[in-house]
């Protein structure tokens, strides 16, 4: 017996000779099904009158929703009868399947031509995914749910992250798996629940987190890196969270910045393998990094510094160091001293004062300018710049070394300005700096008039500024409910933004000098004096009695081992200048007259030459050609 598709019948038939008898009659046999799709039909013929002779042909059917029919040929077989018995068994899946449905028929060859045979399997495979319901023999695990289908192996799952142990067979084949499996397998760890197939290489450990046979491989582990002080090395696990490191076989060197401005670095700004700043250096040159008037390269002079870094002050010199006085005093208060060191003193006060000699108070003149004068400011020109008020309102003033008189600048000024700093222009005229009593702050390039900086005052009383050549090296200081404050300025948004100071101390700050972008100080009520270093400020060695809690109204710094502090008096006591070399405080000027009287201001281009000025006439001089 032969079975063939339908689709050769005909022309199987066609082309019989005479002679061929077994091809002269044939069964066409259609397998309908209905209700479910099955994988494969099993057609079995069998001889009735010897059961042993039967032939099995499978069929595999094409996708497609029920219903649908197979067609297949059944021809004469040589020694068989002529009566066979049909028999079609449906299958899930696959031929090796579950039987779900059976049809049985009985037929004759014994007429030439083609005979009809037609079965009917049928089964119910409710959601159409090509499983039927269990309830018909089919395995369906849920005939509602079409993403649901038949039983499915199960593996051991003894970490509980939903993939079972690769290396070892299914535990069971089920529509729900017992506890501790899972349905995934593929699991190459499966004691740490973190290890698991279908997904990323998350960690770097030296093992294969994703069971891809590969070990960390989203680490380029062993490629050649750098790392972030180019030093170059090898990728490898380490670090925190499982991440990879740079591990480089290069020691970091250290490199130094020249950050005060004498040519000479010294100040350590890093380590690295790489190429160095152009404008550091791999060796240190510099033994003062806050101050540009020590350096090796410098010649020693009269100053109390060590400037050429020889571990000695004034080494070498004889220095007189004298303090030099005025031979007639008028009674004026001053409020503001300004210097350009070498040449000429300004002093200035309430009341119109205004007075310049040269540095040894010597060829004194007075020059009218109407105002009520606390800062001043004497740019590279020889113009000085004053800051003040009258009648509650600011104003600011120019005058000239040789005028008479000074020019007024009165306008959009509506509180007296305390504080006043400038910063130079090489191209043109310098832009002045000043800030008042209520929290408001001022920038004025003349011609053009004053304008204030940000539109909010600020929630303090401001008495001091300071800047060391560039607007965003500003520092103001001042007070609120009686707590010294300091505020930091910001250039390009032109605002004022506020700094911490940690003290116990009450009272306001009245003087600011701003060394460098890395150095200032401040000084205040009750012996405040705060250094300011790298942003942060701190509390300096407390003055030596009897100056401990004595109001300090000025501060002129050259540097962290030169730093000048003026006092008020203290009974009989006159007013006194301090001087602070790094590691004590020392008094180097003490004003003598009776009464006593306050030193207010305190100014200085360099440290040969100091002056200060206050109550009733007070004025002293420390100057140095050497």
């Amino acid at each position: 017996m032969r079975l063939f598709l339908v689709a050769v019948l005909a022309s199987t038939l066609a082309g019989c000779s005479k002679g061929d008898e077994l091809k002269s009659a044939a069964l066409k046999v259609q397998v309908h099904y209905e209700g479910f799709r099955p994988g494969c039909v099993t057609l079995t013929v069998t001889d009735q009158a010897e059961v042993s002779r039967h032939v099995t042909k499978d069929v595999n059917v094409s996708a497609g929703a029920p219903p649908g029919t197979l067609s297949v040929a059944v021809f004469r077989q040589a020694g068989w009868s002529n009566d066979v018995k049909l028999l079609a068994q449906a299958h899930e899946q696959s031929c090796e399947g579950a039987r779900v449905a059976i049809a049985e028929a009985t037929a004759s060859l014994a007429k030439d031509g083609i005979t009809p045979v037609e079965l009917l399997l049928a089964a119910t495979d409710g959601d159409g995914d090509g499983y039927v319901v269990s309830s018909e023999g089919g395995t369906d695990c849920n005939d509602r749910d079409e993403t649901v289908g038949g039983p499915k192996p199960w593996y051991a799952d003894d970490d509980g992250d939903g993939y079972g142990n690769g290396l070892l067979p299914p535990r069971v084949v089920a529509c729900e798996g017992p506890a501790l499996t899972a349905s995934r397998t593929g699991d190459c760890n499966d004691r740490d629940p973190l290890v698991h197939p279908d997904q990323v290489e998350f960690r770097c450990d030296g093992k294969d987190d994703n069971c891809d046979g590969v070990n960390d491989e989203s680490f380029d582990v062993g490629r050649t890196c750098r790392d972030t002080l180019d030093c170059e090395g090898v990728t490898a696990c380490g670090g925190t969270n499982g991440g990879s490191v740079c591990a480089n076989t290069a020691v970091p060197a250290p490199y130094y910045l020249d950050t005060d401005g004498d040519g000479k670095a010294g100040t350590e700004a890093g380590r690295k393998c790489g190429p160095i700043p152009a404008n550091a250096s791999r060796d240190p040159s510099d033994c003062d990094e806050s101050s540009r008037f020590r350096s090796p390269d410098l010649t020693e002079v009269c100053d109390r510094i060590d400037n050429d870094c020889s571990g000695v002050a004034d080494n070498g010199l004889a220095c007189s160091l004298n303090w030099r006085t005025p031979a007639v005093t008028d009674g004026t208060k001053w409020n503001a001293t300004a210097t350009d060191g070498t040449t000429t003193i300004w002093v200035a006060g309430d009341g119109g004062k205004l007075a310049r000699s040269q540095m040894d108070f010597t060829g004194g003149r007075y020059v009218t300018c109407d105002g009520d004068w606390k800062d001043a400011w004497f740019a590279a020109s020889g113009e000085l710049f004053l800051a003040g008020g009258k009648n509650n309102s600011g104003r600011f003033a120019r005058v000239t070394v040789t005028a008479d008189e000074c020019t007024l600048e009165t306008n959009n000024v509506p509180q007296v300005v305390n504080g006043l700093i400038g910063i130079e222009n090489p191209s043109g005229a310098p832009t002045l700096y000043g800030v008042t009593g209520g929290g408001r702050s001022f920038r004025w390039t003349p011609p053009a008039a004053p304008e204030q900086t940000q539109a909010n005052q600020l929630d303090a009383s401001l008495r001091a500024v300071s800047a060391a050549g560039r607007p965003d090296t500003l520092l103001a200081v001042g007070s609120r409910s009686a707590k010294p404050v300091a505020f930091r300025f910001d250039a390009a948004s032109s605002t004022w933004s506020e700094e911490a100071i940690s003290t116990t101390l009450t009272g306001e700050l009245r003087g600011v000098h701003v060394v460098n972008a890395n150095y200032a100080y401040a000084v205040g009520d009750n012996g405040m004096a705060f250094e300011r270093t790298d942003g942060v400020w701190s509390a300096m060695k407390p003055l030596p009695s009897p100056y401990t809690s004595r109001d300090l109204q000025d501060v002129v710094a050259f540097g962290k081992t030169a730093v000048y502090v003026a006092t008020i008096e203290a009974g009989s006591n006159g007013g006194a200048v301090l001087f602070f070399n790094g590691n004590e405080w020392s008094v180097v000027y003490t004003d003598v007259n009776s009464p006593a009287r306050a030193l207010r201001s305190l100014d200085g281009k360099t440290p040969t030459g100091v002056v200060t000025s206050g109550d009733r006439g007070a004025a002293a001089s420390f100057v140095t050609t050497r």
